[in-house]
C-alpha cells in the first residue's frame, strides 16, 4: 500500500533537523511528522485547537469528523486555527514503518522502532514549536486520541489551556488489552508477514483484515448489529453480519499498513497514564479544565472507565451520550457530539476543580476537617478558596477561620469558601491576629500558610509544636535557619502532620521523589537543576529576542512573578528552594553554604521597569553572545558534595538538558548513588498561581489523611493567606 496513494491533497510536512529521541532511548532521525491545518492563526498565537487522531485515523479530520467540522462548529476554520498531525508509526506521511530510514535508504518495514503515546505526543510538540504556537486554547481526541490528549495537558501544562477526552481513559483497560493483543498475534501469524518486512504488493493482508474484524465488534454495540442484521444471511447463506465485517477488513487493507497497525496497538497497550497507581494521584499534575465525553453503548473504553477518569482529574467534568453505535458512536454521532465540545470549549475561563473525596477520610463530626486560612486574600489563597468552593467539589474541609496581614475571621460554624476571601476584606482593621491563638480559639486542626512572610511561617512553627498540622507553599520554614529547622524536624518526629511539596517546583513531585529515594536507601550524589519558573520564563523569552522589560511584564501579567518582580530578579528564592530541595534528600545545609549571584542587580529607586532600562544593552549583548556559540542563559542551581552548593546565571550548551526549557518550565536532575549515569530528569511548570494552589490542596488532602483522630472534638481547619 503506497502512502502516497492515501494522503490528502493539502497535507504538509517538517522534518526536524535533531533526531527524536524515544523513550526507549533510540534516537530517530529524520522523523518527518504529516499535518494539515486550517484557519490563520492570530497575532497572539494561540487560536489553536489540536485534534489528535485515532489508530487508524490521519491528519485529515475534515473528512473523519464532518459533523464537527465548519462554521459554527467546533473546528471552525474562520475562528481557530486548527491542526492536526499523523502520529508517529502511522502510515499516512509521518515517520513509520513505510517511510524511508536515512542510513541504509530502505523503508522501516519491521525494523521502525515500537513507539509510546508519549513519543507521539512529543513528535507533535516539536511541530507545535516549528508551527510557532504559544498557547492551546483546546485539545481534543477519541479513542486513542484520548490518551494522547492526557499526554498533551500532563507535558504542556502552561500551553494547553483545555482539555476534551472522548470515548478514551487513562489506561488501556483489560478487555481492551487483550483484543489488542489477539489483533498483532493474527497479523504476525499471517505467513506473508514476514517479521514486517514484506513486499508492499504482497502484505499480509489476511492477518490484518482478520484483525480489523475483531477490534471492529468491540467498536460498535451488540444492540445495533442485533437491529442492523439479527442472524439474516445472504443468499449464499453468509451471515449478514459476518459479510458487513469481511467489508470493514478488506476496507483498512487497502488503506493501510500491518507494521503500523501493530505498533500503535501495542503502543495503546503499553499505555497506563497512572502507570498502575491510583489515577487520582497520578492524574493529579493535570490542572487544566477537562471535559470527559463517554458513549453509554462503549464496549471498548465502557463508561465506567470514563467516570474514573472525570474523577481522577482535579478539574473532570463527565458528561455522558446515549448512541446506538458504540465506540463508533464519537465518528458516527460526531453532529450530535458537537454542540457538547463547543459549548466546553466557549466556557469563560474557569477554575474548578470536580471530584468526589474518599469518604473512609473522614472522621467526626460533620467529616470535615476545621481549617485557618493564612493568606486567604493573597493570589494563592484566592485561588485555593476557588477551588474548594468549586461546582461538584465536596471539600473535606471546614474554613473555621480566615487571616491576612490586617484583619482576621472567626467562623467555628464554617466560612462559605467562595466567600471567605472577600468575607475577610471586608473586615475591619485589627491588629494582626496569632496564629497559634487563632486556631485554638476556632478549633482548626490544620493552618493553611499561603503567605509569603517570615513572620507567618515563625508562628507555624510554634503551632506544629503545639501539635496543629501546618500546610504551606511559604519557604520561610523549610528554609529556615540551622535552629529553627532543627525545631522544625524535632516537631515531625511527634508526628503532626505538615506538607510543604508546593516550595519547589510548584506542583512538580520534586520533594516526593527526593523522599521515596531516601526511604529507599539511595543517596543524592548531586543536583542540577533550573528551579525558577519566572527566571526560566525570563530568559526563554529574551533568549528568542525578546526585552527583560517585555519579559518580566509578561510574567507578572500572567501571575508568575510579583507587581514587583526586582526580589525574583535576586535569586534568593532559588537558594531557599536548593536548600529545601538539598534538605529534603538528607543534606545537612544551611543557607549560608550556597553561594548565590543575582540575575541582576537592579536598583531598588523608582518604578522597576524604569529601574530594567539600564540592564537591557548588556543583557541583550549576552545573550547575542551565547546564541553565536551555541549556547543558552539559564539560571542554574547546582550542589555536588565536592564543589558544594551554588545558583547563578550560567549560559549551558543548546543540547543540555537545563537549555531545553520552554516558557514557566523547571528541571531538576538527580544523581543518585542507585541510578547511576542516567539522572532522574523531572520537568514541567514551576510557576504560577493556579497550579501552586492545586498543589497546596493536594498536600491538604494528604495531611488529613494523616491526621489522628480528635480526641473528644469534631476535626476543623484553619487556613492563612496573605
Amino acid at each position: 500500500m503506497p502512502a502516497s496513494d492515501h494522503l490528502p491533497a493539502a497535507v504538509r510536512h517538517h522534518t526536524p533537523t535533531e533526531p527524536l529521541v524515544l523513550e526507549s532511548g533510540m534516537r530517530l532521525a529524520g522523523a518527518t511528522i504529516a499535518y494539515q491545518t486550517w484557519g490563520t492563526l492570530s497575532a497572539a498565537r494561540d487560536n489553536v485547537i489540536w485534534v489528535c487522531h485515532a489508530l487508524t485515523g490521519s491528519s485529515d479530520v475534515e473528512s473523519w469528523w464532518p459533523g464537527a467540522f465548519g462554521p459554527g462548529r467546533l473546528l471552525d476554520p474562520g475562528r481557530h486555527f486548527i491542526v492536526c498531525a499523523n502520529v508517529l508509526g502511522s502510515c499516512y506521511g509521518s515517520a513509520g514503518p513505510l517511510a524511508i530510514d536515512p542510513a541504509p535508504g530502505e523503508r522501516w518495514g519491521g525494523r521502525f522502532p515500537e513507539v509510546t503515546i508519549g513519543d507521539m505526543v512529543e513528535h507533535q510538540r516539536r511541530l507545535a514549536d516549528h508551527l510557532g504556537i504559544a498557547g492551546i486554547e483546546l485539545v481534543v481526541g477519541a479513542s486513542m486520541g484520548g490518551f494522547q490528549v492526557l499526554e498533551w495537558a500532563r507535558r504542556e501544562p502552561a500551553r494547553v489551556a483545555r482539555i476534551a477526552v472522548v470515548a478514551s481513559s487513562w489506561r488501556q483497560p483489560p478487555q481492551a488489552l487483550a483484543l489488542g493483543r489477539l489483533q498483532c498475534e493474527f497479523i504476525r501469524r499471517d505467513p506473508r508477514f514476514r517479521g514486517g518486512d514484506y513486499p508492499l504488493h504482497d502484505a499480509p493482508e489476511e492477518g490484518l483484515a482478520l484483525a480489523r474484524q475483531l477490534g471492529h465488534i468491540s467498536y460498535r454495540s451488540p444492540l445495533e448489529l442485533e437491529q442492523r442484521f439479527g442472524r439474516q444471511r445472504r443468499e449464499d447463506g453468509h451471515f449478514q453480519v459476518l459479510s458487513y465485517l469481511d467489508h470493514q477488513g478488506a476496507k483498512l487493507v487497502r488503506r493501510f499498513d500491518a507494521v503500523s497497525y501493530l505498533r500503535l496497538t501495542e503502543a495503546m497497550n503499553a499505555f497506563d497514564a497512572a502507570e498502575g497507581a491510583d489515577p487520582a494521584e497520578a492524574l493529579s499534575a493535570i490542572t487544566q479544565p477537562a471535559l470527559v465525553l463517554s458513549l453509554d453503548s462503549d464496549q471498548l473504553y465502557p463508561p465506567s472507565e470514563q467516570a474514573a477518569l472525570a474523577q481522577a482529574l482535579p478539574r473532570g467534568r463527565l458528561l455522558r451520550v446515549d448512541t446506538l453505535y458504540g465506540h463508533d458512536g464519537f465518528l458516527v454521532e460526531s453532529a450530535r457530539i458537537d454542540p457538547l465540545l463547543v459549548a466546553f470549549r466557549d466556557e469563560a475561563p474557569v477554575r474548578r476543580l470536580v471530584c468526589t473525596p474518599a469518604s473512609g477520610r473522614r472522621r467526626g463530626g460533620d467529616g470535615r476537617v476545621p481549617v485557618l486560612l493564612a493568606g486567604a486574600t493573597g493570589r494563592v489563597g484566592r485561588e485555593l478558596l476557588a477551588l474548594l468552593s468549586a461546582p461538584g467539589f465536596d471539600p473535606p474541609v471546614r474554613v473555621v477561620a480566615a487571616a491576612n496581614s490586617r484583619a482576621a475571621l472567626r467562623a467555628p460554624e464554617g466560612l462559605p469558601p467562595g466567600l471567605a476571601a472577600e468575607r475577610l476584606a471586608a473586615a475591619p482593621a485589627a491588629a494582626r491576629a496569632d496564629l497559634l491563638e487563632l486556631a485554638q480559639d476556632s478549633g482548626a486542626r490544620v493552618i493553611v500558610d499561603c503567605t509569603a512572610s517570615p513572620e507567618v511561617a515563625g508562628e507555624c512553627l510554634v503551632a506544629l509544636e503545639q501539635g496543629i498540622a501546618v500546610v504551606s507553599p511559604n519557604k520561610w520554614l523549610p528554609a529556615a535557619p540551622e535552629t529553627e529547622h532543627a525545631r522544625l524536624r524535632a516537631a515531625l518526629a511527634t508526628g503532626v502532620p505538615a506538607a510543604f511539596s508546593a516550595t519547589v517546583g510548584a506542583g512538580l513531585p520534586i520533594l516526593s521523589t527526593l523522599r521515596r529515594l531516601r526511604e529507599a536507601g539511595d543517596e543524592l550524589l548531586a543536583v542540577d537543576a533550573t528551579l525558577s519558573g519566572t527566571l526560566g520564563f525570563v530568559l526563554a523569552q529574551t533568549a528568542d529576542g525578546a526585552s527583560l522589560r517585555s519579559a518580566l511584564s509578561q510574567a507578572v501579567a500572567r501571575g508568575l512573578a510579583e507587581p514587583d518582580p526586582r526580589a525574583d530578579l535576586s535569586g534568593a528564592d532559588v537558594a531557599r528552594k536548593l536548600l529545601i530541595l538539598l534538605r529534603e534528600a538528607g543534606v545537612a545545609i544551611d543557607a549560608s553554604q550556597i553561594r548565590a549571584e543575582p540575575l541582576l542587580v537592579v536598583s531598588a529607586d523608582g518604578h522597576w521597569q524604569d529601574a530594567i532600562a539600564s540592564h537591557e544593552r548588556a543583557w541583550l549583548g549576552l545573550c547575542a553572545d551565547a546564541r553565536r556559540v551555541g549556547q543558552r542563559w539559564v539560571y542554574r542551581a547546582r550542589w555536588s558534595r565536592e564543589q558544594g552548593a551554588r545558583v547563578g546565571a550560567e549560559p549551558v550548551p543548546l543540547e543540555h538538558p537545563l537549555a531545553g526549557t520552554r516558557d514557566a518550565e523547571v528541571r531538576v536532575l538527580l544523581h543518585t548513588r542507585d541510578h547511576g549515569d542516567i539522572p532522574l530528569l523531572i520537568a514541567g511548570a514551576g510557576a504560577g498561581v493556579r497550579i501552586t494552589a492545586a498543589a497546596v490542596l493536594a498536600d491538604l488532602k494528604a495531611a488529613i489523611a494523616a491526621l489522628p483522630e480528635p480526641r473528644g472534638r469534631s476535626r476543623s481547619t484553619v487556613i492563612a493567606t496573605g
